[in-house]
């Protein structure tokens, strides 16, 4: 420090009259290594006045970062008491940046000084401490505190970050709230535990115990034991606080218990939680396992672990495999102390008939219980508490108890199984696997399939018919001959596996693979002819196994429409094609499919028309008839197919389903059947008069589903020109994020540049003067995106686009109401398929009409730095226009700024104009006083040929 003057007031004055902005203080800041400035700076006032948080526009909160904390964190460990008494006149900052920047400053320097920041901490204690804070630093700062002797300011800050308080939220579940997320107290735990040395275990067993009580475990109502099924593996992985503070004490525990078993004991059981007993049990039986073969030494163990098997307290079900574990480890060492679970477990049993016969009185009971049945299920947890100790361990009398209720109830294959240990759960778990099923031939495949009975428990990863099924399913869509040969399955089968058979069916056809056809044929009509009743009983939950045949006949309709679809790879024969025709038209005219359909109510976040299509059989039926009809081949159900479609469409269809699967059969039916369309027309489509609800769906359905076509737009064009009269309230088949009528600005726009209709065109003029500008900018915008996409674009269709937008460009200028028009502007810039010369210019006239283009999300900095070698006033005037509008943090300007910014300010400087070159000059330091400060030595590198121009390159 010898080599530092300290300032005079005068040269702090002068100095601060020098930095007024933000970045000549960054600059300042970042730069002065003098530490004999914090004090003179302090008593200028150039600490006072960190900025507060500001509200953004669209709701979020910015932290302002403050250059002078970057001095006064690089002179905490020069000069502690000066920063520190700079720190202690900020507490009522709600900066981030000052918050983070205390723990950070607190962590390096003498815990004296530390200390002396406890009234900040205090201040900003309900407040937080910072959302930049690093949470690595909070816990970095408690335990320099611990560590540098201020033990008592140090344990106070131990107990901020990692005591329990109130849970935030109430309800059935309550977790209790710690300062640290549970990621971070899991990992930093530690460090502090270490710190606070030989207090480390009374610490943690108090925090663990607050846990306990705060989520709900308290006397009568204490069943925190079941929180950890295993003291002696978590199990889940998962970061968790209450998990981190279990391992902890049990660690601690584990270690202390050797040494000083009667002081370990009594810190653990003191707070009463049975959580913390259980820890106890456990670390008592680690202790005497680590003495077996060792001489027995100290006694004071034996008498803490006879104790704790002694204690009618130890008595939980949770407790149960804890306990039996001490009870082995003491058979190992002491035998003579067993003798305490006799009494233990004639108390226990005692007890439990107590108080299962009070819920009897009290009408808790459940319906139909006995003594006799009471007393059974008393003998039943005795028997478990008996096998968990196991008989190697248990005293003459409870041995002989174990053997008479082993032969009364036979032996529990896995006591030791903690209560509540989940590993998984009755789900979609198959009993064959795929490998397995092909072993076997087809009549066995079945046999198996027909005689498993799901069993389980629900404890462990056990099987289930779902789970078969999906399975089944797979191997059935790369083997779809695996059952061949196999009939009447709807009477051997559950339904939950014939709807696997014929979702099996549907994938492999899919994939051009041959199905035995008649087998098909045979078990689609038996299922179609099936009363939706099952005659199986329902195994498991329920979504284990199907109840009825609903689920089937919806996958033998799906099939259906699947085989009639045109196929090109796989063909059905023609007396195949017969029977699924017949199937289609007849067997799966289901009234109480239509009923199901009609009867659904819809929630809060209803399906769209098209989505109820898809998954509902009515109206699929109705996608397959389309298929059947509109078959190129003249066979004679295409009449009986019409006739059925007319039927079915003829029916109140509220939902809308049927004229989303009009609508998405458009193509088709123009191509296949245009007499047919052109009868149903407006009954499915509407006129220029007006559009009913289920005319919208059908109309914005074939829309969203079809390419522009000229013969389709013709043949809309009535609709088109209703639709647009609708505005806002357009129904949409098929809901996105698009407006409806997007999409019909589209077709318009695909119509004009393909050179079929005008800007004249009936459609055109009303979508260019009644729909809003920003849905018109969408649908410009979706074009010049398609551009964008299109590998090559055809010079007559580019040039009528670029006339186009020529056109709009002009009404906005005439209009600058209608700037939204322009917003998808930007996508002229990208994918090479306009000249700079043309693209250049207007974008910027569109970034003068409509200037909210500066904030949407696109990036164009390469394209703008090879521009700038062309036309490089445009690119600058172009470039200050997207800065302007845009916060230099984000990823965008972070894009402008990389790529474009260097490149275009040195071709503007060397462009010969004069006036330009001083406006790049300008704007450079513009830039620069910003914040930007190596941009004059990029620019100047670009200019003297040290670094690439144009076109940005990236590094490899």
């Amino acid at each position: 420090m010898s080599r530092f003057k300290k300032p005079t007031p005068a040269d702090v004055r002068a100095v601060l009259l020098k930095v007024p902005t933000l970045q000549l203080r960054r600059v300042f800041y970042s730069g002065l290594q003098n530490p004999h400035w914090v004090q003179p700076l302090s008593e200028a006032g150039a600490f006072s006045s960190p900025p507060e948080p500001q509200m953004t526009a669209d709701g979020y909160v910015r932290d302002l970062y403050w250059p002078e904390l970057s001095y006064l964190i690089r002179m905490a460990t020069v000069v502690p008491t000066d920063v520190v008494d700079v720190l202690l006149g900020l507490k009522h900052s709600n900066n981030a940046w000052v918050r983070r920047a205390v723990f950070e400053i607190g962590a390096r320097i003498p815990a004296r000084e530390a200390a002396r920041l406890r009234p900040l901490l205090e201040a900003w204690e309900t407040t937080g401490f910072g959302w930049r804070t690093d949470p690595r630093e909070l816990v970095s700062f408690a335990v320099t505190l611990l560590e540098g002797g201020e033990t008592k300011t140090g344990r106070w800050v131990a107990n901020l970050l990692f005591e329990p308080r109130a849970p935030k939220v109430e309800g059935m579940f309550k977790k209790p709230h710690t300062e640290l997320e549970d990621y971070w107290y899991q990992e930093e735990l530690p460090r502090v535990l270490e710190a606070l040395g030989e207090d480390a275990l009374k610490a943690v067993t108090g925090w663990l115990a607050k846990y306990a009580i705060l989520a709900g475990h308290s006397g009568q109502h204490d069943f925190s034991g079941m929180m950890r099924p295993s003291i002696r593996d978590r199990g889940d992985l998962h970061p968790d606080a209450e998990q981190a503070l279990v391992d902890a004490v049990r660690d601690l525990a584990v270690t202390a218990m050797p040494s000083d078993p009667e002081a370990t004991v009594e810190t653990l059981l003191r707070p009463r939680v049975q959580l913390l007993r259980k820890i106890a049990l456990f670390a008592a039986g680690e202790a005497l396992r680590k003495r077996v073969g060792e001489p027995r030494g100290s006694t004071e163990i034996f008498g803490v672990a006879e104790r704790l098997l002694g204690d009618i307290g130890s008595h939980d079900m949770y407790l149960r495999v804890e306990y039996a574990e001490l009870a082995q480890a003491v058979a190992k060492v002491k035998p003579e102390s067993l003798s305490v679970i006799n009494d233990f477990i004639d108390t226990a049993y005692a007890e439990d008939l107590e108080s299962m016969r009070e819920r009897l009185t009290e009408g808790h009971a459940a319906e139909g219980d006995s003594e006799a049945q009471i007393t059974e299920r008393a003998d039943r947890y005795k028997h478990n508490w008996l096998s968990a100790i196991g008989a190697e361990a248990l005293p003459p009398q409870a041995r002989d108890a174990l053997w008479s209720l082993d032969a009364r109830f036979g032996v529990i294959e896995e006591p030791m199984t903690p209560l509540g240990m989940v590993t998984s759960w009755i789900g979609p778990n198959p009993y064959l696997s795929q490998d397995e099923m092909a072993l076997v031939g087809a009549q066995e495949l079945v046999a198996l399939l027909s005689s498993w009975r799901q069993s389980g428990n629900r404890w462990g990863p056990e099987p289930s018919h779902e789970g078969q099924g999906r399975e089944l399913s797979a191997f059935l869509t790369t083997n779809p001959l695996a059952l061949s040969g196999e009939h009447d399955l709807t009477f051997r089968l559950r339904p939950t596996y014939l709807r696997a058979i014929l979702r099996g069916w549907e994938a492999a056809l899919k994939a051009d693979l041959e199905l035995d056809w008649e087998q098909v044929a045979d078990l689609v009509r038996d299922v179609l002819e099936h009363e939706n009743d099952s005659a199986f009983p329902v195994e498991g939950s329920e979504f284990d196994d199907d109840r009825d045949f609903r689920g089937a006949k919806r996958a033998a309709v799906g099939l259906l429409n699947e085989l009639v679809k045109v196929r090109k790879a796989t063909a059905v024969p023609p007396e195949s094609m017969q029977r699924f025709a017949e199937l289609l038209i007849v067997q799966a005219d289901d009234e109480d499919a239509w009923a199901e359909y009609d009867s659904h109510e819809q929630g809060e976040d209803p399906w769209d028309p098209l989505t109820m299509s898809i998954n509902w059989q009515w109206p699929e039926r109705l996608r397959g008839l389309f298929h059947l009809a509109l078959r190129e081949e003249a066979y004679h159900w295409r009449g009986r197919a019409f006739s059925a479609l007319e039927r079915e469409l003829g029916r109140p269809d509220r939902h809308g389903a049927s004229a989303a699967v009009i609508g998405e059969s458009f193509g088709r039916i123009y191509n296949h059947a245009p007499e047919w369309l052109d009868s149903h027309l407006e009954e499915f489509f509407g006129s220029a008069e007006g559009l009913s609800v289920q005319q919208q769906i059908a109309l914005t359905t074939a829309m969203a589903m079809h390419y522009y076509h000229r013969e389709l737009y013709n043949l809309l064009t009535p609709s088109l020109l209703a639709a647009i009269e609708l505005g806002d309230g357009l129904v949409s088949g098929w809901r996105t994020d698009m407006d409806p009528r997007q999409r019909i600005g589209e077709w318009v726009i695909d119509a004009i540049i393909l050179g079929h209709q005008t800007i004249d065109d009936p459609v055109a003029h009303s979508f260019f003067t009644a729909t809003p500008p920003s849905v018109r900018g969408e649908a410009i915008g979706k074009i010049a995106w398609s551009f964008f996409r299109a590998e090559t674009v055809d010079d007559a269709v580019r040039d009528r686009f670029a006339s186009f937008l020529d056109d709009r460009i002009a009404h906005v200028a005439a209009h600058h109401g209608d700037g939204g028009e322009l917003s998808g502007m930007y996508w002229i810039a990208k994918g090479g398929k306009f000249p700079v010369e043309w693209w250049l210019p207007r974008l910027r006239q569109a970034l003068e009409f409509e200037p909210s283009i500066a904030t949407e999300r696109y990036m164009i900095g390469s394209e703008l730095a090879e521009a700038a070698t062309v036309d490089p006033k445009n690119a600058l005037a172009v470039l200050q226009s997207l800065l302007s509008r845009r916060d230099q943090e984000g990823m965008v300007s972070f894009d402008l700024m990389r790529k474009a910014v260097p490149t275009v300010i040195a071709a503007a400087i060397r462009s010969g104009d004069d006036d330009l070159r001083k406006e790049a000059d300008r704007y450079m330091n513009e830039l620069g006083a910003a914040g930007n400060l190596g941009l004059e030595a990029e620019v100047h590198a670009i200019l003297q040929g040290k670094a690439a121009g144009g076109a940005w390159v990236e590094e490899v």
